[in-house]
């Protein structure tokens, strides 16, 4: 039983980790999500004062191909983060299954111990009980 609970406990500390990595990386394609949303609306922005700018207009082909960089570089940084938060998912997965191998077998063991417990308890007040019968009958 002793073993079971390290190794519950162990399995706990896995499953937190698992559950910070996976905050984590949830965070940053949130962050990546509101970056691309900044650089949609400083197109739009910088689009706005092309059409008023004679001079601004002569730069935007510039701005406007630095941003298409920027914008495939996020896109594919939100790629990569999501596929590692799939990966993190599996993990948190696997050591949440591990917890609850280990988690029943404890729970199992305990049930043994009990049944054990209960029979031999049974089977001294069964003793107690014929005792007092056969003390009875003389």
């Amino acid at each position: 039983m002793r073993s079971f609970k390290s190794q519950i406990r162990l399995q706990k500390f896995h499953v937190d980790e698992a559950q910070r990595r996976l905050a984590e990386l949830v965070q940053l394609e949130d962050r990546l999500k509101e970056a691309r949303t900044q650089l949609d609306a400083e197109l739009v922005d910088e689009q706005a004062v092309a059409t008023e700018s004679f001079e601004a207009n002569l730069t935007y082909g510039t701005f406007a191909a630095n941003l298409v960089q920027r914008r495939e570089k996020l896109e594919l940084s939100l790629l990569e983060v999501g596929q590692s938060i799939e990966e993190a998912r599996e993990v948190l997965r696997d050591a949440f299954a591990e917890l609850k191998k280990y988690e029943l077998a404890a729970s199992a063991a305990a049930d043994r111990v009990r049944r054990t417990r209960d029979r031999t308890e049974q089977t001294r007040q069964n003793e107690i009980g014929l005792s007092m019968f056969r003390q009875r009958a003389k």
